[in-house]
């Protein structure tokens, strides 16, 4: 059920976001998703969107400079055609095309720093092929340096259909950034915000019902983490008095617990935490997990340390 659109003048109207949205595009139907939901977003925030295709260039000692110029047209033709979506769905939308001869990940990294949104279909072909099955959206995922909207390519993208909350995941690490965009994401689509923060008790009582701790003990554990998901939404909830919220604790794990309310969402946000490895940044459990089984878009949003 959507909520109170409050009145134009309201002091409490928070600034739209500012900055362009970048949309990877191989002219696949998963990138096809991704358009849509990227002209979506550009058109929330009253800024351009910039099409981008990234054209992989092979060297090839034999080839001349018709099998150049060839692969030049058909990768503007690409891009084209993806900028001709964007337009169609929103035709007040100022639509770029672009085109970079580059390796798929570098090209996507490098907008991440001049966009203010990157969006990306979860599976593609061309400059943008094996997204989610780890040759590009890993390593994408894990160095965006502004938000990362990821489509799964049987995303709903009909604009008149009827629209569900924005789920946003709540832990004891440091998530206040998610929070604020994931309130700016309900407040901007004007539907309800559904806050989860999923716990569990801890190990050492987990082992069936001969180690089951007293209730109170039980009820001390679920207090605890109702009072941080309580804490983190707090100041929220004063800057956004308008979106409607429900915190939802659940007693289950984190990654299990959104994908399950992925089925009924609009929109997943998570907090990015990178983590350094043996071959560079990577995504936690959680995010990994959610990434490749989540129904609904992902909103990955970077923490930097």
């Amino acid at each position: 059920m959507k909520q109170a659109t409050p009145p134009a003048g309201s002091p409490s109207r928070p600034t739209p976001p500012r900055g362009h949205v970048v949309v990877g595009f191989d002219g696949s139907p998963g990138a096809e998703r991704a358009v849509d939901l990227a002209a979506d977003e550009a058109a929330r925030r009253h800024t351009t969107l910039e099409v981008l295709h990234a054209l992989e260039w092979v060297e090839f000692g034999s080839a001349d400079d018709r099998f150049a110029e060839q692969l030049r047209e058909n990768a503007h033709a690409i891009v084209d055609r993806g900028a001709t979506r964007a337009r169609t769905r929103r035709p007040d939308l100022r639509v770029l095309a672009t085109v970079e001869i580059a390796d798929a990940v570098d090209v996507l990294a490098a907008a991440s720093d001049r966009a203010a949104l990157l969006v990306v279909g979860s599976r593609g072909m061309g400059g943008f092929a094996g997204l989610l099955m780890g040759s590009v959206s890993l390593p994408v995922s894990a160095t965006s340096r502004c938000p990362l909207l990821v489509v799964h390519p049987d995303h709903d993208t009909v604009a008149d259909r009827v629209p569900k909350p924005v789920v946003v995941g709540v832990s004891t690490d440091d998530c206040a950034a998610a929070l604020e965009v994931a309130f700016a994401q309900a407040y901007a689509r004007n539907v309800p915000l559904r806050a989860i923060h999923a716990w569990r008790y801890p190990a050492m009582m987990a082992g069936g019902i001969g180690y089951a701790p007293a209730a109170w003990v039980m009820d001390d554990w679920r207090s605890a983490a109702q009072t941080s998901l309580t804490a983190a939404l707090k100041p929220l909830r004063a800057q956004y008095p308008y979106v409607t919220v429900t915190d939802d604790l659940i007693l289950d794990t984190p990654a299990h617990a959104l994908i399950t309310a992925s089925t009924d969402a609009d929109l997943v946000v998570l907090a990015a935490h990178r983590k350094t490895g043996r071959f560079g940044p990577n995504l936690g459990r959680v995010t990994h997990t959610v990434l490749h089984h989540a129904k609904s878009p992902i909103l990955l949003v970077p923490i930097h340390a």
